[in-house]
């Protein structure tokens, strides 16, 4: 059984390429991002918590003054209850069993939609939550994982909002990615035989990654 990460990159997530390619009918200058691929066999024992380990230590030792965010949304309109208005969204989760310890550092926001509600917020994280941030993710895909340096401004990044998807979100990916930071995508389908995370940020922030 391996439990080596499968590391691979491309400079320019906009032109065709075997890790992530965003089609991008309108790009503004300047706007172009790399990505890095880190996965592993499905034959590991939880195997997305493995390579989340794995990036976590690498970005300690390339970026020391960056700190881990969850970034969580909801999928789906909420009832517009009081219940709902007065779990919010992390209160939401621990009511389902998603406590994330060792963490007060977290920002919530509610937006009124179609009759109901949605809640878009951001959690840091530290390496022992690891593996309850991995399984929070396979179940919330409204989700993203962020490496971000200490200055960032989350106010902004909670403002534009995210749906999840790489391909509807490149306006996020750009702010986060401009500000210096790192978004990690969960990669890997049911049918797929590896589990792990794309990375995308500015060029320079990964070629710095992977040195």
């Amino acid at each position: 059984m391996t439990t080596d990460v499968r590391v691979a990159s491309t400079v320019n997530v906009l032109k065709e390429n075997e890790i992530i390619y965003i089609p991008c009918a309108a790009i503004a200058e300047g706007a172009v991002l790399s990505a890095a691929s880190f996965s592993i066999s499905l034959e590991a024992q939880k195997p997305l918590g493995l390579v989340l380990r794995f990036i976590y230590k690498l970005v300690a030792e390339r970026f020391s003054q960056y700190d881990f965010w969850l970034f969580l949304g909801n999928s789906a309109t909420q009832p517009d209850t009081r219940v709902v208005r007065h779990k919010k969204l992390w209160g939401a989760l621990r009511s389902r069993g998603f406590e994330i310890p060792d963490s007060n550092d977290a920002i919530e926001t509610m937006v009124e939609v179609g009759g109901g509600v949605k809640f878009f917020g951001v959690m840091c994280f530290y390496e022992s939550s690891i593996e309850i941030v991995a399984d929070l993710i396979v179940h919330e895909r409204c989700s993203y994982i962020a490496a971000l340096p200490k200055s960032f401004d989350f106010r902004r990044a909670l403002d534009m909002r995210w749906t999840g998807e790489i391909s509807k979100d490149f306006d996020w990916l750009r702010c986060v990615s401009k500000a210096g930071g790192i978004v990690f995508k969960r990669a890997g389908e049911f049918d797929d035989t590896e589990r792990g995370f794309v990375a995308i940020a500015l060029p320079e922030v990964i070629k710095e990654l992977l040195i």
